[in-house]
């Protein structure tokens, strides 16, 4: 795979790429944006993209070390956005390399130094519920799941575990080489997803914030309320770069406001999508029947599983569910159980 860089004024940034096959998802082509900011004899490195497995030549390693020997300053931090793997990948080799510290957000660290604990039930019942309370929005049964917690794959794609030195939370400086970089608190991707932000070139790094379809997880760990709310904190910085986990990025105060009001009204837009099929069935209706009618054309993201009742897209069923329970929050929905089966329906 090829990869380019290019000169920002915090320093150089790699764009990272999206599968456009659901398959991709599975064979670590998906890389997250890679991006370098400079202070006066140190760096940070925000994200470390994904690795190169041998039958699949596509990841980013080699391509950072050429770039990151090459700076004079030390590397002091690798910051973190959050736990998925398109991010946390490089990670130990780089921290190795280099004698950086791994900084990430306190509720995203098991998995980033546990990769494994996806497929155990701690890592939902710490966040305070239970797989089978996870699963029963969706009317899967114990031990069926979406694929992403299945353990071969994680210890092919995800297992690179790699010790985190410091944890941040929401406001915490951090301060490079004399540069005060403060820590945002993002929620809503996953529970402990950061960005960062660079008061002296009004530079936002929201991560995976503005990528969708989002939450592309199950609550509690997709979140669509949190989505929303992170969306505006980052609108309210008004920056004059937008640097994100992927995709190209904005370049200017103008276009990084329309990027962020785009993704704020595709989350609008989903979420009256659904109160509107809802309300228009006027019956109960599951998740895989709402599907077809809230994202008709939004494919690539479509993951698909093969469960004991057929196949399944787990990222947009996930993102449906986030916004249903949003609804429900908001006394405009209600969930139900119908012949055996969860369900949902518009309340009056």
């Amino acid at each position: 795979m090829i990869f380019f860089w290019a000169e920002t004024p915090d320093g150089w940034g790699i764009p990272g790429i999206h599968g456009p096959l659901a398959e991709d998802e599975l064979d670590g082509y998906v890389q997250s944006g890679v991006y370098l900011i400079r202070g006066k004899g140190e760096n940070l490195l925000v994200d470390s993209g994904n690795w190169t497995v041998p039958e699949h030549n596509n990841g980013m390693g080699e391509f950072l070390v050429d770039l990151l020997d090459k700076e004079k300053n030390a590397l002091k931090y690798i910051f973190i956005t959050h736990f998925h793997y398109d991010h946390v990948g490089n990670a130990a080799m780089l921290k190795k390399r280099y004698g950086a510290q791994v900084v990430c957000h306190p509720l995203d660290r098991p998995i980033i130094e546990d990769p494994m604990i996806v497929t155990r039930r701690e890592n939902i019942t710490r966040l305070g519920t239970t797989p089978e309370a996870l699963l029963e929005d969706f009317n899967l049964k114990p031990g069926e799941s979406f694929g992403l917690s299945d353990p071969d794959i994680v210890r092919k794609y995800w297992n690179f575990p790699v010790e985190v030195d410091r944890a941040v939370e929401d406001g915490d400086i951090l301060d490079i080489g004399g540069l005060k970089l403060e820590v945002v608190h993002l929620p809503g991707h996953c529970p402990g997803h950061i960005g960062l932000w660079n008061p002296n070139t009004r530079t936002l790094y929201p991560g995976d914030l503005m990528h969708y379809p989002t939450p592309l997880g199950p609550f509690p760990i997709g979140n669509a309320k949190d989505h929303s709310h992170s969306i505006q904190r980052c609108i309210d910085y008004a920056p004059e770069l937008l640097l994100e986990g992927h995709g190209l990025s904005a370049y200017s105060k103008d276009s990084s406001f329309r990027r962020m009001k785009h993704m704020q009204m595709q989350q609008r837009d989903t979420q009256n999508r659904v109160l509107f099929v809802l309300r228009r069935e006027k019956r109960p209706v599951t998740i895989p029947e709402l599907l077809p009618e809230i994202m008709p054309v939004k494919t690539d993201l479509n993951y698909t599983v093969s469960t004991g009742i057929g196949e399944r897209h787990c990222y947009a069923e996930a993102c449906i569910q986030t916004h249903l329970l949003w609804l429900i929050e908001q006394g405009k929905a209600e969930r139900i159980r119908e012949d055996g089966k969860i369900k949902f329906v518009a309340k009056p």
